[in-house]
């Protein structure tokens, strides 16, 4: 993940500030502990934190660690906590955390688990390894087995037959994880553990010439750089290192140099990062948030909060209520007034649709982008840190989206989006069943949205797709970045798309094909004109669907889905939805599974 510099900042200020409550712990206690890994590297070039890196790594030997383990809990502040096994059965952690409360720090793979989520350092214990390779080798495969099991009664992160679910977690074969599912269901977490801790601690009465974190074949320490540590300069403070810190960095990482290449730099990319105080920015500062509300009384709050909670404030958050009947309006007002610093303002019309009411908001917008967020739909808390820092990479985009999460219930899935970051071609990666961009999940330049005309109004389907193809016709360039930091409810209620009504519209997708532009585009257009269509034939549109399935006949990259359309277009409409829905609930069984 690459950081909005505002949100590094202030993140390491965070950092450094759990890091000097453990060392006085230490100190107070007489515990040895010595900086490793990534923050040994930023000692040793930097005298600082990594400027890319997100956290701080501590080790300490077995008894020193146990010896934390136990004092710790009294001694820590009122504002830090220990997270490990013995105070938190939850955590999917065989070593310790010391976390900061009051602020939020998440990684794709923990969201939503029931532990401690604040800002944190890592505290490993280092256990002696045998000198011969062989035996060091076998344990490392005990360690590891042992690692996934405990993590599993937490949390499984690896699909069917074993596809990782993100980079952290090694891909297993679907037998290493039917073995790590058999056992973990005949063993329960504690028993995991003390079979792990054994494991670790096995060589400890050995002289073996090495220290290690033992899963990770590279962390070896000598003996003599623990028995001799050194006081080494990190930012405002002096911490303890290993002796010759060089030698051990070689050891580890090999030829280590200061500045690598973006590719490699690495962190834990939290999906939800927030600092225990209101932080903004002047990048923030030109951001507007626009939130159509029609109706959303079930959802509207929980939107409207996601905002609230994002690691860097908006502008303003402009809400349109459009004509709801239910008490949405009502729960507005009422986060309003809970929150009087964070600018939210509520404009009332008569119901005019979603187009509308995003076209009122950015006509009312002081920002000179507008975020837009869906009131059935949430964000993140990185969502608009991550905008900002993708306006410092691709300044010459006149729209910014992230990836996305589907959820369904208790079950969340991700969304099929481009691979990579940087500009993008929307057309091109719609084509390819990728979804670039959705309401919530863009930002755009509102002077680029206005020449366009905004969304068309009275178009009830594929009106934000329709805005998309007339910017893209104008030369406006689009920016991605994998990051998924929104959450796209489909069980959501009064989506647009489960509502079929004849519109109303000067609008139509037939005015936007060109022969004259690219095949790309037009192929584009045509997809979204029958998936479009198909919706309507759902709901009884049989004419309009029709007319569809012969105006874009042309398509040769949508087949499947005019048959599709064609095919259910031919059915009695009282089957259509039934059809439809077999086909729908068989196609998301599919994208659950991953295949």
């Amino acid at each position: 993940m690459k950081y909005n510099s505002d949100i590094l900042r202030a993140l390491h200020a965070e950092l450094y500030d759990v890091l000097a409550e453990v060392v006085r712990v230490c100190e107070a206690a007489n515990i040895p502990y010595f900086i490793q890994g990534g923050t040994a590297i930023g000692a040793h070039f930097f005298e600082d934190i990594v400027p890319w890196d997100d956290d701080v790594d501590l080790g300490m030997t077995r008894e020193n660690y146990e010896r934390f383990l136990a004092v710790a809990p009294s001694l820590l502040g009122d504002g830090y906590v220990l997270q490990e096994f013995a105070t938190e059965p939850d955590t999917p952690f065989y070593y310790a955390k010391v976390r900061k409360r009051g602020t939020r720090f998440v990684e794709r793979e923990w969201v939503g688990m029931p532990i401690e989520e604040g800002i944190y350092i890592d505290i490993f214990p280092y256990d002696i390894i045998p000198d011969d390779e062989a035996l060091r080798r076998k344990q490392r495969l005990r360690v590891g087995f042992l690692v996934n099991c405990f993590m599993a009664k937490s949390v499984w992160l690896w699909r069917w037959l074993g596809k990782a679910n993100n980079g952290v977690a090694l891909p297993k074969s679907w037998v290493s994880c039917a073995a790590i599912r058999l056992y973990a269901a005949l063993h329960t977490k504690a028993q995991i553990y003390d079979k792990l801790k054994r494991e670790l601690t096995r060589y400890n009465d050995s002289d073996g010439a090495y220290y290690n974190i033992v899963r990770m074949p590279k962390d070896m320490i000598s003996r003599k750089a623990i028995e001799n540590l050194e006081r080494r300069k990190l930012g405002a403070m002096e911490v303890m290192a290993p002796s010759d810190l060089e030698t051990y960095l070689r050891s580890h990482y090999g030829d280590i140099q200061k500045w690598l290449p973006e590719e490699k730099r690495l962190n834990h990319a939290p999906e939800i990062l927030g600092v225990g105080y209101r932080l903004t920015s002047r990048d923030a500062q030109r951001i507007s948030v626009v939130i159509p509300l029609y109706n959303k009384e079930l959802e509207v709050e929980r939107a409207l909060r996601s905002v609230l909670m994002q690691s860097l404030q908006p502008l303003e958050i402009i809400v349109v209520n459009d004509g709801s009947t239910d008490s949405s309006r009502a729960i507005v007002e009422r986060v309003i007034a809970e929150n009087p610093e964070s600018n939210i303002r509520l404009i009332t019309q008569q119901n005019s649709g979603v187009s509308a009411a995003r076209n009122r908001g950015i006509a009312e917008a002081k920002g000179d982008y507008v975020a837009l967020l869906d009131a059935d739909d949430w964000w993140l808390s990185g969502y608009i840190a991550e905008v900002c820092r993708m306006w410092e990479y691709y300044p010459d985009a006149d729209a910014y989206s992230t990836a996305f999460d589907i959820v369904s219930g208790d079950s969340r899935v991700s969304a099929r989006v481009p691979e990579c970051e940087g500009y993008i071609n929307p057309a091109a990666e719609a084509l390819q069943s990728r979804y670039p961009i959705i309401p919530s999940t863009a930002t755009l330049r509102r002077s680029a949205v206005m020449e366009c005309g905004g969304f068309p109004e009275g178009m009830r389907i594929g009106e934000d797709q329709w805005l998309w193809v007339r910017m893209m016709q104008r030369g406006c360039r689009f920016a991605f970045s994998p990051m998924s930091l929104v959450r796209y409810s489909r069980e959501a209620s009064n989506r647009s798309a489960t509502i079929y009504r004849s519109e109303q519209t000067q609008h139509s997708l037939d005015m936007l094909y060109d022969p004259l532009q690219s095949e790309v585009l037009n192929e584009y257009i045509a997809r979204i004109a029958i998936g479009k269509a198909i919706t309507q034939s759902v709901r009884g549109g049989t004419e309009d669907a029709r007319r569809v399935a012969e105006r874009f006949s042309y398509t040769r990259l949508s087949r499947r889905q005019l048959r599709r359309l064609r095919i259910l277009n031919a059915l009695p409409v009282a089957l259509r939805p039934v059809a439809d829905g077999l086909y729908s609930s068989l196609a998301w069984l599919i994208r659950r599974k991953g295949l």
